[in-house]
């Protein structure tokens, strides 16, 4: 099923989640800029395409987020010829669900890599091509080292922020309590209107629905075939999605978008049990349990002064090495200078309370806390450190 996105729609999306109604075009744009940006290229698309005329300003925002786009496109289109197993998330997918005519911000590319291999293939061919890593983040899940790289480009513009890709081994963090991180989808689960609002779902736990979700959303479910609407049934239940799920139904059907199929509230309940138990067992390990609900607590910003100073404080404790092990979530930093790894897989390598990460494409300083020393910067940035104890998958 397919429908006709009006701006009263787009409007009535950024309103539920302003909480009040907006009514003239200033207070609009006014809210786009303070909260909703990402629904940006949507709303003034969408005037356009309603016969408005967008002053100067405006006109060249939504060129901006058009011409961002096409880039993408192009970026997307190179990928997928050069490396097989490379899975898009949400972005141009969800892009091309919208009406002819409309446009979706995109602030980057989103990937999920079959394999380690894939991922260091597709890495490497973006910094051969110009790009430049930005960050890193890894952590073990079932005994296996897994990773985020994360690579800009410069924008044309100074005065933009630079174009981004982002490449995992998993599909999701889940929140690192409750709901276990999620390294594998089943085939069926692929449809990208299954694998989209998932992917949707699963963002809840770092921040609040916005109103571009509940227009994705929207067009996802109604772009599902039936035999996708049931695979997508089960792979809530399966996922323990339900009350993330009957959060966004309930928003979107405030709105006059097509609604989503209801919740069952049953489904609901036996989620957060099953949560529950889950969430008591990851503290079966108190320093390492606790240290990942307060970065649970921090990424999601809904941490208070006090678990901000525990978080510290364990971060102090705890290894980087030993972190990572844990389950914990250890950033990295690309350290210009050091020669890419020999392996066709990352290693990790731990010096006391130090630890750093060995790739095909470069060297990642860990870290679980926000200060990094610049000694130790400078020494591993060198092309041989000191003698560590090494482990690829630790």
């Amino acid at each position: 099923m397919t429908f006709q996105l009006s701006a009263d729609d787009v409007l009535s999306a950024l309103s539920v989640c302003c909480g009040e109604p907006l009514e003239d075009p200033a207070e609009a744009v006014a809210a786009l800029r303070q909260g909703q940006p990402s629904l940006t290229a949507t709303l003034y698309s969408a005037w356009a395409a309603d016969g408005v005329t967008l002053d100067p300003g405006i006109a060249y925002d939504l060129e901006l987020a058009t011409s961002r786009v096409t880039f993408y496109r192009t970026v997307a289109a190179e990928l997928a010829a050069r490396v097989s197993d490379l899975t898009p998330i949400k972005g141009l997918e969800v892009a091309d669900r919208y009406p002819s005519g409309l446009g979706r911000t995109m602030n980057d590319l989103d990937y999920v890599a079959g394999t380690e291999a894939a991922l260091w293939r597709a890495a490497g061919l973006l910094i051969d091509d110009g790009w430049d890593l930005h960050t890193g983040t890894f952590a073990c899940f079932g005994d296996r080292l897994h990773m985020m790289v994360s690579l800009r480009r410069p924008h044309e513009s100074r005065f933009v922020l630079p174009y981004g890709v982002e490449i995992a081994t998993w599909w999701s963090l889940g929140d690192l309590a409750g709901v276990p991180p999620l390294t594998a989808m089943p085939q069926p689960w692929r449809a990208p209107a299954v694998k989209n609002t998932l992917m949707l779902l699963f963002e809840r736990f770092e921040q609040r629905f916005r109103a571009r979700d509940l227009i994705d959303a929207s067009l996802l479910v109604a772009s599902a075939s039936e035999d996708e609407l049931i695979t997508l049934t089960r792979a809530l239940t399966a996922l323990g999605l339900w009350p993330e799920y009957a959060e966004l139904a309930a928003l979107v059907a405030r709105t006059s978008l097509p609604p989503l199929p209801p919740p069952p509230r049953r489904n609901q309940l036996d989620t957060r049990a099953r949560r529950a138990i889950r969430s008591a067992a990851v503290l079966r390990r108190p320093l390492t349990g606790m240290a990942r609900h307060l970065q649970r607590r921090n990424i999601k910003g809904a941490s208070a002064r006090i678990e901000q100073r525990s978080w510290a404080a364990a971060a102090e404790r705890l290894s980087a090495g030993a972190s990572v092990r844990a389950g914990v979530l250890a950033f990295g930093l690309p350290l210009d200078g050091a020669p890419r790894g020999d392996a066709p897989t990352a290693t990790l390598h731990e010096r006391d309370r130090l630890a750093w990460v060995d790739t095909p494409v470069g060297r990642f300083l860990l870290t679980i806390g926000d200060e990094v020393d610049e000694d130790t910067v400078a020494e591993l940035s060198g092309p041989v450190p000191s003698p560590a104890t090494t482990g690829a998958n630790p």
